[in-house]
């Protein structure tokens, strides 16, 4: 099981590793769960965070959500996740925030081209949010 947990304001947040190759770049960040959202996004602060070489960006896309639209760049990553004794990966397009500043206190966010192939169990009252992994792209014991 997935195990998040929630931030200081009640946010339901998942502790992820972030392989992007192309950019050589291999961090953890924390990406707030978003049913909302159709895809996965690092927003500036993480992406300054873990030496994401904006000048490296090449793919802009551009993703329209509740604040209207906005400016990424596409990258091909992997996430992966610890879930006990395993770890479970996605390989996928990842969108990084452009970098102008509007996305620097954004929480990255954890789509639903991921978590679509979880159970969860979100219980806030309890402190409780497990995520049962029902598909994975790919599935590794963990070290």
């Amino acid at each position: 099981m997935i195990l998040g947990r929630f931030d200081s304001r009640g946010r339901p947040i998942v502790e992820c590793r972030v392989r992007i190759p192309r950019l050589q770049v291999n961090a953890r960040i924390l990406c707030l769960l978003d049913t909302g959202a159709d895809a996965t996004y690092i927003h500036q602060g993480d992406a300054e965070r873990i030496g994401i070489p904006f000048q490296s960006l090449a793919d802009r896309v551009a993703s329209r959500g509740v604040g209207g639209r906005s400016a990424y760049f596409q990258e091909t990553a992997f996430l992966s996740f610890v879930d006990g004794p395993l770890v479970r990966a996605y390989e996928l397009p990842l969108r990084i925030a452009e970098p102008d500043g509007a996305s620097t206190g954004l929480p990255s966010l954890l789509g639903r081209n991921v978590i679509n192939h979880w159970y969860m169990q979100y219980d806030p009252t309890n402190g409780r949010l497990d995520c049962t992994v029902r598909h994975a792209d790919h599935t590794f014991p963990a070290q």
